[in-house]
């Protein structure tokens, strides 16, 4: 089976280290390449690649219109995407919920694009060992946490609520997850009747409302304390 590859990078010469990196499994064909971010909505109606490989280790890291940028060229591309980055650019659960992997351009190897590529295209999402772990032990602390209010939604619904938490309008939300707006629309409604609530912003002010944590139970308090004291 061939997985059909588009290449978008602002540099020939980085296009053709690409194309040359790939080359090596006979497997995968790279059916179009462009210069242009703009491009890639044309590339994917005239290619119909499976994937993308975007380079955007150019643009300048560290702010909020450099996140909403890589954000909107996952988006565009609508397919499986590899985004090679500079040190500096972090995955994050958006760009992971999006569909993209990402690989740094300092240390990736031949092996690790060609990897990346395959496992994208047997429908799986390569992610770094360190990052797996971060990203596992925040979605435990974060259900440790949890405010009663929340278990009573649908896992579905959960990740609706943590997403308008986060002032993400219906459309952000379905890009986010994958979903058809009136999906979303629906799920809105259900969570503010189970919720009780009437709006989107009592939705945000109830998310970061501070979640009062247990105390010790008293009876493991005092055999800690008689113990101490044998």
């Amino acid at each position: 089976m061939h997985t059909k590859a588009a290449v978008i990078a602002a540099e020939a010469l980085v296009r053709d280290g690409i194309r040359s990196m790939l080359s090596v499994d006979r497997t995968v064909d790279v059916v179009g390449e462009s210069a242009n971010f703009a491009d890639i909505p044309q590339v994917r109606r005239r290619m119909d690649p499976d994937l993308f490989i975007i380079d955007f280790s150019g643009l300048k890291a560290g702010s909020e219109v450099h996140a909403r940028r890589i954000r909107s060229l996952v988006d565009l591309a609508d397919r499986p995407v590899v985004l090679l980055a500079d040190d500096g650019v972090q995955a994050d659960m958006e760009l992971l919920g999006l569909g993209a992997c990402v690989l740094k351009r300092s240390r990736m190897s031949s092996a690790d694009l060609v990897c990346s590529v395959r496992l994208l295209a047997a429908g799986y999402l390569p992610v770094e060992r360190r990052l797996a772990q971060q990203l596992a032990h925040r979605a435990l602390e974060e259900r440790a946490g949890e405010a009663a209010h929340v278990r009573l939604l649908t896992p579905r619904e959960r990740e609706v609520f943590h997403l308008l938490a986060r002032g993400r309008t219906n459309t952000e939300i379905a890009a986010s997850l994958t979903l058809a707006n009136s999906t979303v629309k629906t799920h809105v409604q259900g969570i503010l009747k189970k919720l009780g609530l009437t709006s989107r912003l009592e939705v945000v002010m109830l998310a970061h409302r501070p979640v009062r944590r247990p105390a010790a139970p008293t009876v493991l308090r005092q055999r800690t304390r008689g113990r101490a004291a044998a």
